[in-house]
């Protein structure tokens, strides 16, 4: 979809879907890109002259076709549901720091047209997809001290299976001056395997 681009807030137009952000339903319009990306998955390849396919071949069987979206540049609903403020919120908030004063407060309004967003992963028929969570959406304050279960309840549609900001954000450190780079696993990484493990009643459980 047509997303955020800090320089430029949501100026430039690009991606696989139109997002018209004059309107305020956010109406999707599939691109000629779509349409074509479809139809090299569906292909399984790029058609193309006989003379050249000695070059670039066929993709394996076994391909992995993907899409990806980001958190801030998608969802909207910045205060939706108990949502708490993220980095990018306040950022987005300052003045003179993003062009236009574009904000990701509506975005694409994915939060409020998940559905609508699924059927259109469903329909380009992609195998993978990856999408990245708000923390401040699951965890408003930073801690475990309160989490959203709506905010949870977003992602658990978005993925179909039965969550801090400013500085306190990722799972794992990566150590990158170290060639080797090291894995080192935060508390954030604890607390959302405890999230996963409890599964329901969670602000009981992590108690």
């Amino acid at each position: 979809m047509d997303n955020f681009e800090w320089v430029d807030g949501y100026e430039p137009r690009f991606g696989l879907h139109q997002i018209d952000f004059d309107n305020p339903n956010r109406p999707r319009t599939p691109k000629r890109s779509a349409v074509y990306y479809a139809e090299i998955i569906r292909n399984n390849g790029i058609p193309l002259p006989k003379e050249d396919e000695f070059l670039y071949g066929e993709f394996p069987e076994n391909f992995s076709w993907s899409v990806a979206t980001a958190a801030y540049q998608i969802e909207g609903g910045w205060r939706a549901d108990g949502k708490g403020l993220s980095i990018w919120d306040k950022y987005a908030h300052t003045p003179l720091r993003i062009g236009k004063d574009a904000t990701g407060d509506v975005a694409c309004d994915s939060y409020h047209r998940i559905e609508e967003d699924v059927e259109m992963l469903k329909s380009l028929k992609v195998s993978h997809y990856r999408f990245s969570i708000s923390w401040s959406r699951v965890l408003p304050d930073g801690t475990t001290r309160y989490i959203n279960e709506k905010g949870l309840n977003y992602y658990e549609r978005l993925i179909d299976w039965a969550a801090g900001y400013e500085e306190k954000f990722g799972l794992y450190y990566v150590n990158f001056s170290d060639p080797a780079l090291p894995r080192r696993p935060k508390a954030s990484a604890k607390y959302y395997s405890q999230i996963i493990n409890c599964n329901e009643h969670l602000n009981a459980c992590l108690s």
